[in-house]
């Protein structure tokens, strides 16, 4: 008689228990991985909106008029500057307008914006602070015409204004600004404005926003210190960015 042979009902729990304790492992080896993978895109998204963030107020506020940038109630504002001339003399201003004379940059895009796109700027003559910038039409100067256009031969430009402030530029230079820009916290965002208007959302990940203003004179550059801290929505993981940034115009 030939005995059957196999394994015990014992020997089958042991071998099942084993695997187990094998496949515990693996697994756990695997979700670690896993997660380190997850923790480790998370994290980089989160570094990579924010600097994505501060490229964005970087580059913005490197072209600000000089001393138009504020910042108050979360709200990071400045005048972008549109358009520059240095003027060299000027009329004695008559009742309700004013007439000057500058030489613009000799480049083709500046003259081409000189000859087409200033309607409805407003110019800015050695401003010293934000406020200048904020104030009404009767307090601030506007174009009412260009009498002489701006050639690559010939880049000096003839210009109506509607008032004069004085020569408060040591350095005679003249700006034309657009219209304000802002970049505010609302919540955990950060919201792009132009004139109070309708925002769009840069980040949903900002947790804290603080600028520092220093203001610009004849020969020193305006300079903006950015401190700002994203978090993770789902990680809670913190991430502190400091900047400090040099306005290129100066008065």
């Amino acid at each position: 008689m030939r005995l059957s042979r196999g394994f015990t009902l014992i020997e089958m729990i042991m071998a099942l228990v084993i695997l187990a304790f094998i496949s515990l492992g693996i697994g756990t080896y695997l979700q670690l991985g896993a997660g380190g993978y997850s923790d480790t895109i998370d994290r980089e998204r989160l570094q990579s909106e924010a600097r994505f963030v501060i490229e964005r107020i970087t580059r913005e506020i490197r072209h600000a008029a000089p001393n138009s940038v504020s910042f108050s109630s979360g709200c990071l504002s400045f005048y972008p500057v549109y358009l520059t001339a240095t003027y060299y003399s000027r009329l004695e201003p008559q009742e309700s307008e004013t007439e000057l004379s500058g030489l613009v940059p000799p480049d083709s895009q500046h003259i081409a914006l000189w000859n087409t796109g200033i309607k409805d700027k407003r110019a800015a003559v050695g401003f010293v602070s934000a406020s200048d910038y904020q104030a009404d039409e009767d307090a601030s100067m506007e174009f009412f015409e260009l009498t002489k256009t701006p050639t690559a031969a010939d880049p000096t430009v003839s210009l109506k204004l509607s008032r004069w402030l004085g020569d408060r530029s040591p350095g005679q230079r003249l700006y034309l600004f657009s219209d304000q820009v802002a970049f505010c916290q609302v919540g955990d965002s950060l919201v792009r404005r132009v004139k109070n208007g309708t925002g769009y959302t840069l980040t949903n990940t900002l947790s804290h926003f603080n600028v520092a203003v220093s203001g610009a004179g004849l020969n020193s550059n305006g300079l903006i210190h950015l401190a700002l801290t994203f978090r993770d929505p789902v990680s809670q993981e913190s991430s502190d960015y400091s900047q400090s940034v040099q306005v290129i115009n100066v008065l």
